[in-house]
């Protein structure tokens, strides 16, 4: 009866870390929108002052954010730096996107993995609404971490068994670990 409970929770926690494995994708995707809304945000707020600058100085809006910084009004110098703030963000969003769209499912994931914006991310799963995608990333995606958990968990246990026969039943400790 024991064994047969902890196949039993071996299978669940096999299903639940797939699950939650498969999920990755989908939080990648609706992350990827989220950014994406930021950036037209973003460009419809530059275009405001890129028009300024077209009329202004031939579409030069370095041109308009030293006007601005060289003013001697504080608020019109702190205005120059939100412009120059937001093309910065800008950028930052297309280049992010850009990774995050280009290049095969495993340059993606890690880029995804090492820059992720984290306030952004915090967003998204707020919203994130749970998803099983079919696509052949997705389930492999899912088999590598449910994989990788039962492997610690195993590890884990043995250790532990190990640690305990070491400590507690000397007589063992040229016995293998089952």
């Amino acid at each position: 009866m024991n064994k047969l409970l902890l196949n039993l929770f071996d299978r669940f926690l096999f299903t639940f870390n797939f699950i939650i494995g498969v999920q990755l994708p989908e939080f990648m995707q609706q992350y990827l929108q989220r950014l994406s809304g930021h950036l037209t945000e973003a460009n419809y707020q530059l275009q405001q002052f890129q028009h300024i600058a077209d009329i202004q100085f031939n579409g030069n809006l370095s041109v308009l954010i030293e006007r601005y910084g060289s003013n001697t009004d504080v608020a019109i110098q702190k205005t120059g730096q939100l412009i120059e703030s937001l093309a910065t963000r800008v950028t930052v969003y297309e280049q992010h996107i850009q990774h995050l769209q280009h290049g095969d499912y495993l340059q993606r994931l890690t880029y995804f993995v090492k820059e992720i914006n984290l306030s952004m991310a915090k967003a998204t799963i707020e919203h994130f609404q749970l998803a099983i995608p079919l696509q052949p990333n997705a389930l492999a995606t899912g088999l590598v971490f449910a994989i990788s958990i039962i492997t610690i968990q195993a590890l884990l246990v043995r250790g532990v068994k190990w640690l305990f026969r070491q400590l507690y039943y000397p007589k063992y400790k040229n016995r293998p670990v089952i």
